[in-house]
């Protein structure tokens, strides 16, 4: 099958203070399309520099990531991007930032922003400003807006890391079935194993600073999947066994 996300041999390093830190060391993965791989860490590791030059938001690395088969050299609309924060504009309503920078007519958006509040579990919110949502209710608008241009490319960041745990679940699966439903090739960063492996199709596993690849997982067990099963249990054994927690 053909990549649809390169990443070949990156480096990025920061300078400061008279000495460099180095944040990745010679990184190479290929994502399929519509594949959905995470990437997990301890913090530090250089997996949110990953994504964010994936996204073109970090250009200051050596080597090369292509997105469809072109250079990454900057952002762009075919791929989206959400935050650990929701980011949202505080004097739009939620249907007012998902529709935010949509090249359509008037009533193109509003279908597009009714198409899409439905697809994230919010109809009917549409009118509601961002001070009258939950931080979860937040996120599935941020999670929309991401999506409104159709990428073919969705970057996220942390995107649960600030939500309680009950909440973060119920978002996990929200995003999985929008995964499903959209196709759509999805790079997902988190340091939580448990979330890495209800999500991932692959969990790409990054060491401590310098960052690293250290390990590949491919994680064969259906959606949805059963966290409490004996399955789920060895690929989390493995998982932390891989970072030294046991």
């Amino acid at each position: 099958m053909s990549q649809f996300v390169s990443v070949r041999n990156v480096s990025r390093t920061f300078e400061g203070r008279g000495q460099g830190v180095t944040a990745l060391s010679d990184v190479s993965l290929d994502i399929r399309p519509g594949e959905f791989v995470v990437l997990v860490g301890p913090s530090g590791c250089g997996k949110s520099t990953l994504l964010r030059s994936i996204a073109g938001l970090d250009l200051g690395f050596s080597g090369e990531i292509l997105a469809g088969g072109q250079p990454v050299v900057g952002p762009n609309r075919s791929r989206g991007l959400v935050f650990q924060e929701a980011r949202l504009l505080p004097w739009l309503t939620a249907g007012g930032n998902i529709a935010f920078g949509l090249r359509a007519g008037p009533e193109e958006k509003r279908a597009r922003v009714g198409e899409l509040l439905d697809l994230v579990g919010l109809a009917g919110f549409e009118d509601a400003y961002p001070h009258q949502l939950s931080g979860g209710m937040a996120q599935r608008v941020a999670i929309a807006r991401a999506l409104a241009p159709r990428p073919t490319i969705l970057l996220m960041d942390e995107p649960f890391g600030a939500l309680d745990a009950f909440t973060r679940i119920k978002l996990q699966d929200a995003l999985r079935d929008i995964w499903r439903s959209q196709n759509v090739t999805t790079v997902f960063v988190t340091h939580d194993i448990d979330e890495s492996l209800a999500l991932g199709q692959r969990v790409v596993v990054m060491s401590a600073r310098p960052g690293r690849i250290s390990q590949v997982i491919e994680v064969d067990l259906p959606y949805p999947r059963d966290r409490v099963s004996e399955a789920f249990s060895r690929y989390r054994n493995s998982l932390m066994n891989s970072f030294g927690l046991h």
